[in-house]
């Protein structure tokens, strides 16, 4: 874990570069810090690894003082890839990645396995690549090199300052992809800095948007897509950039939460009645409609109402139990698909416990999308 608290930097005394900036960031979490040039992402980053030493506040790593702690031994345990990359000219690419490890004293077989194993991590194929030479690889491949040399010693933080920025984007996304993958593998702590809010949304577990030296909302980047916190945070993000990601929108983000029930017990008159009175034509089955939490039990609709032959008969009697129903966390092109596929007009949606929570309609789905687009516009 890492922990700023109240963190603030000036440069000759002069106006505050980072003011009063605390976050913290939990084991193995991918945090990115976003804003425009000059607010103090950077700054921020580098006070974690003592590049840069804060002038106010104290940052913990794992509950400890950084302060305490020898700069040259932090950066050491803590992984560092920049835009530049950095590598030594000098040296091979093997001999790059097994810088670290060889100030630690590792012996020349293991940092030699290390290096391997990480070029085969990083897709270069130790056979190829370990003896050439920075000059030799393209930007692409000189960052991968990179990412390798900052997992040499497997160190639990990574930092990485705008590390893709200069690369073209077919590179720059197919680079993004394996850090993604990487990640998903090796759970490490990643704090990354970046101008691009594509790259932060796609990238992030957390997202820290900064303004003047100051944190304006750190959240997931669903949250920020959602509800931004003021109206710099909005222009920053865009108002469109949700509906261009609708795999960030998920089904509780759609549906309607008016779903209209019937208990078992009931009678045809009275769903019928039911339906006039909503505008409905489709109750969902419950065991007691007054209870707060409900579990559906079937459907009924117009069609299971004319099969009602005699006064006796209720929903349970009448309901079609086999209907389809998703979790709220499916996401908004899953559901459209979803739909798609099995030709639904509506379909119910359902908690992690199987409790009734909404039901997504075409209506509804075209509803959301008019309140966007009309946003967008008066935008």
């Amino acid at each position: 874990m890492i922990e700023l608290k109240n963190i603030s930097k000036s440069f000759n005394g002069q106006m505050k570069v980072v003011d009063d900036l605390s976050m913290t960031i939990e084991k193995g979490e991918f945090v990115v810090l976003i804003g425009e040039s000059g607010c103090g992402k950077t700054t921020t980053m580098k006070m974690i690894n003592r590049l840069i030493d804060p002038t106010g506040g104290k940052i913990l790593i794992d509950g400890k003082d950084i302060r305490h702690m020898d700069p040259i031994a932090l950066r050491r345990n803590i992984g560092y890839v920049i835009q530049k990359v950095g590598l030594l000219p000098h040296m091979t690419v093997g001999q790059n990645i097994e810088l670290i490890p060889m100030l630690k004293e590792w012996d020349k077989q293991k940092r030699k396995e290390r290096a391997e194993e990480l070029l085969n991590l990083v897709g270069l194929p130790p056979a190829e690549y370990y003896g050439r030479y920075p000059n030799e690889l393209s930007g692409g491949q000189q960052q991968r090199v990179g990412v390798a040399r900052a997992l040499a010693i497997n160190p639990d933080i990574i930092l990485m300052d705008e590390p893709f920025s200069a690369l073209d984007p077919i590179t720059r996304e197919q680079l993004q992809k394996e850090l993604l993958t990487l990640q998903d593998d090796l759970h490490k702590t990643i704090v990354f800095v970046t101008h691009d809010m594509d790259e932060a949304l796609k990238l992030g577990d957390k997202i820290a948007v900064m303004k003047d030296g100051k944190i304006l909302q750190y959240d997931t980047p669903e949250e920020i897509l959602k509800n931004p916190k003021d109206e710099f945070v909005e222009y920053f993000v865009g108002k469109d950039r949700l509906w261009k990601t609708p795999e960030l929108l998920y089904a509780k983000d759609i549906m309607s939460k008016k779903v209209i029930t019937v208990s078992l017990k009931r009678s045809p008159a009275h769903a019928i009645e039911k339906m006039k009175e909503k505008g409905v034509n489709t109750l969902i089955v419950v065991d007691k409609e007054a209870q707060q939490v409900q579990k559906p039990l079937g459907v009924v609709t117009r069609r299971e109402l004319s099969h009602a032959v005699t006064h006796d008969f209720t929903m349970q009697d009448l309901m079609n139990t086999k209907f389809e129903t998703i979790d709220e966390s499916m996401n908004m092109v899953d559901v459209l698909n979803f739909m798609t596929e099995k030709k639904l007009k509506n379909i119910f949606v359902i908690d992690e416990q199987k409790n009734l929570v909404g039901i997504i309609t075409q209506s509804s789905i075209l509803n959301v999308i008019t309140e966007a687009v009309t946003d967008y516009e008066e935008a």
